[in-house]
C-alpha cells in the first residue's frame, strides 16, 4: 500500500557504498530550436534515388547540440552532499560533462533538501514547471491527468542508447509503471529488486566465543538473541548488551529493520501478495503477523529488545551497536557500509556475517522484496527539447556501465571523494548488485580479475586489501564477498523463493485518502503490541480496524488495477 519510508535512509547510504548505482514537441520545426548536431546533416546519408524511398536520420544518442540548448530544471540534494572547493550543483564533473559532451546546460530553477514533494505539488497546482524534474508516483499520475508532461514514447525509441534500452527493459514493470494508456509518459528511475533484499547480520565472533552453532532455524535466532542478552558476549561482567536490534521504525527502514523477521514468519509486511485464491491482499494484516509479534513481545520482556527501542531511530541505535552493545541485526545488504564497519573500526577484532533468512518451521521463507521505482522522470508539457532527458540518461549509462566507463572520474574519485549524487538523472540495471557480487565472487577464487569493470575492480582491491589484514577495508568483503548478503539472495532467488511486490504505479483514490491513518494505526499498534502495552490479540482488533476504515475498498481498488494488467 505504501512506497517504504527506507527511500532517504537507502539514499543516503548509497552515496556512501554505491560507485555506479535522469524534444519532440510542437516547437521541433522551428528553425530557432537548437537541435542535436546528428540530425542537423540528415544524419550524412543521401536520400535514395528510388522512388518513394526516404533516407532516414541516423540518431546519435549522444550527439551535441549545436548551438548548445539550455534546460531547467528542479533537484532533490540529499543534505549531504559536498563539492569540491569552489564546485557547487551549478558545476561540477557532471554540469560540465553535459555541456562539453551534450551541449545542454542545466539551469536550476531551486533545489531542495527537505521539502522537495511538497514544493513540486505547488509548482504543479501553479503550473510553474522546469522543463525536466522528477516526481513520485502520484504526482506522475495527476500530472498525466492534467494534461502537463510530454509523452516520451517516440523520443524514447528514436533517441536511447542500445545500452540505455538494455537497462531499462531488465525489469519490464518499471517501464510498465510510467506508462498511461500504452504512451510512455515519465522514465523511472530503474533500479534493481534485489538491492531492497532484507538479511540476518550476527556477530560472528560472539557465536564464537559462547561457542554457538550458526542459525539454521528461527528458534536458532531466538536462542542466539538470548546469548547475546544473557552470557556477557563483550566479556565486560555486566548485564548490558541486547540479542536484537530495534529502532521505533520498525520495518521501515534499512536497518535494525524488522521485515526480515517478519519474513521467517511468512509474514510480508507493507507489500500487496497474492493470496491462494489469486487475489491481491495486504501483507501487512495478514495472521502470520500475530504470531511475529506475539515473539517479539516475549523477547522484549526478557530484555532480548532494548526497553526504550520505542522513542530511539536508527542513529541511536547504531551508536549501542558500535559501541559493541548489540548482536544481531536484520537489515540491507549494505549494511556493512552503515553501520557495521563502524563497529569494526572501533573493534577490529568485531566480526559480522550474514546468515540469509531462518524460517520459524519446515516451510522455507521468502525473500521480501520491494518495487525499486520510486521517483519518475518527466518533461513539461512544450518543453523545447524533450529528448534532451533521454540524452541525458544516454550519458549517465555510457559513464556507468559501458566499456568506456569512467568510475573514478564520475562517480567516486581514488581519494574517495563522492560525485554520486551529482547527475540528474539515474538508472542502474535489474541485476543490480547481485551481479557484482557473483563476478567477483569468480574472480577472487580464480585470482583472474580481466573480466572485472572498473567499478568491480575497484571492490576487488579492497577486498584484498582487508584480506591482507587492513579491517578499515572490510565493507567491501560484507557487501561483495563470501560474508555478504548475496549468497543468500541469490539462493532465494535460484529457489523461486521470492515474495516481490505485486501492486505499483500510482496510489488508488483511496490508497491516497486513507494510508497515512491506516500507517499510523498500525505502527501504534505493532509497537504497543511488543512493548506488552497490548495482548497480541490487539492484532485482530486493529486488522477489523484497517478493513472497516479504509482497507477493503484499497482491497477493491487494486484487484480492479491487477485484473486491468
Amino acid at each position: 500500500m505504501r512506497h517504504s519510508k527506507m527511500k532517504s535512509l537507502i539514499a543516503l547510504v548509497t552515496i556512501c557504498v554505491l560507485l555506479i548505482t535522469t524534444a519532440c514537441s510542437d516547437k521541433k520545426n522551428d528553425s530557432n530550436v537548437a537541435k542535436p548536431s546528428e540530425s542537423a546533416s540528415a544524419s550524412g546519408a543521401e536520400a535514395s534515388s528510388t522512388p518513394g524511398a526516404s533516407a532516414e536520420p541516423q540518431i546519435d544518442p549522444l550527439g551535441k547540440y549545436d548551438p548548445p540548448i539550455e534546460v531547467t530544471a528542479v533537484r532533490d540534494l540529499p543534505a549531504s552532499i559536498a563539492f569540491r572547493e569552489g564546485e557547487s550543483i551549478d558545476n561540477n564533473v557532471w554540469s560540465r560533462e553535459y555541456e562539453e559532451r551534450l551541449g545542454i546546460k542545466i539551469k536550476y530553477l531551486w533545489t531542495s533538501n527537505s521539502d522537495y514533494p511538497q514544493r513540486i505539488n505547488v509548482a504543479i497546482a501553479s503550473g510553474e514547471l522546469p522543463d525536466i524534474f522528477s516526481v513520485n508516483a502520484l504526482q506522475l499520475k495527476q500530472l498525466v491527468d492534467a494534461g502537463q508532461i510530454e509523452d516520451l514514447t517516440q523520443v524514447y525509441e528514436q533517441y536511447a542508447s542500445p545500452l540505455t534500452k538494455q537497462i531499462m527493459a531488465g525489469d519490464p514493470n518499471q517501464m510498465a509503471s510510467a506508462a498511461f494508456d500504452g504512451k510512455q509518459m515519465a522514465l523511472p528511475r530503474a533500479g534493481s529488486p534485489y538491492d531492497s533484499s532484507q538479511v540476518l547480520w550476527i556477530r560472528a565472533d560472539w557465536l564464537k566465543k559462547l561457542e554457538l552453532s550458526e542459525p539454521q532455524t528461527m528458534e536458532d535466532v531466538f536462542k542466539i538473541a538470548e546469548a547475546f542478552t544473557t552470557q556477557d558476549p563483550d566479556g565486560n561482567q555486566k548485564n548490558d548488551t541486547f540479542g536484537l536490534a530495534l529502532t521505533k521504525d520498525l520495518q521501515q527502514g534499512g536497518f535494525a529493520n524488522l521485515q526480515g523477521f517478519f519474513n521467517g514468519f511468512h509474514a510480508y509486511t507493507d507489500t500487496w501478495v497474492k493470496d491462494d485464491s489469486g487475489q491481491l491482499v495486504y501483507g501487512s494484516v495478514q495472521p502470520e503477523m500475530k504470531a511475529a509479534l506475539a515473539k517479539l513481545q516475549e523477547m522484549y520482556k526478557g530484555g532480548i529488545i532494548d526497553k526504550e527501542f520505542a522513542v530511539k531511530d536508527g542513529s541511536k541505535v547504531m551508536e549501542a551497536l558500535v559501541s559493541g552493545k548489540i548482536g544481531i541485526s536484520y537489515g540491507a545488504w549494505w549494511n556493512p557500509a552503515w553501520p557495521l564497519q563502524a563497529v569494526k573500526d572501533q573493534d577490529p577484532t568485531a566480526e559480522w556475517k550474514a546468515y540469509g533468512i531462518p524460517s520459524i518451521d519446515d516451510k522455507a521463507s521468502k525473500l521480501q522484496l520491494a518495487f525499486p521505482t520510486y521517483e519518475y522522470y518527466v518533461v513539461k508539457k512544450g518543453a523545447a527539447n524533450p529528448e534532451a532527458l533521454v540524452k541525458l540518461l544516454n550519458v549517465l549509462v555510457e559513464n556507468g556501465y559501458s566499456d568506456n566507463a569512467d568510475i573514478t572520474k564520475y562517480f567516486i574519485a581514488e581519494d574517495g571523494f563522492l560525485y554520486n549524487n551529482y547527475p540528474l538523472v539515474y538508472a542502474s540495471p535489474a541485476e543490480g548488485n547481485l551481479a557484482i557480487h557473483l563476478h567477483l565472487k569468480d574472480a577472487l577464487s580464480s585470482g583472474d580479475i580481466s573480466k572485472l569493470t572498473g567499478e568491480e575492480k575497484g571492490y576487488y582491491d579492497k577486498i584484498m586489501a582487508y584480506r591482507a589484514g587492513d579491517p578499515a577495508s572490510w565493507t567491501n568483503e560484507g557487501m561483495y564477498g563470501v560474508d555478504s548478503a548475496w549468497p543468500y539472495v541469490k539462493e532465494k532467488v535460484d529457489g523461486s523463493l521470492i515474495q516481490n511486490q505485486e501492486f505499483f504505479g500510482a496510489p488508488t483514490t483511496t490508497m491516497s485518502q486513507r494510508t497515512a491513518n491506516l500507517e499510523k494505526m498500525m505502527m501504534e499498534t505493532f509497537t504497543k503490541i511488543i512493548m506488552g502495552e497490548k495482548s497480541p490479540d490487539e492484532f485482530d482488533v486493529f486488522v477489523a480496524n484497517w478493513h472497516k476504515l479504509g482497507g477493503d475498498d484499497i482491497m477493491k481498488e487494486v484487484n480492479e488495477w491487477a485484473a486491468g494488467r
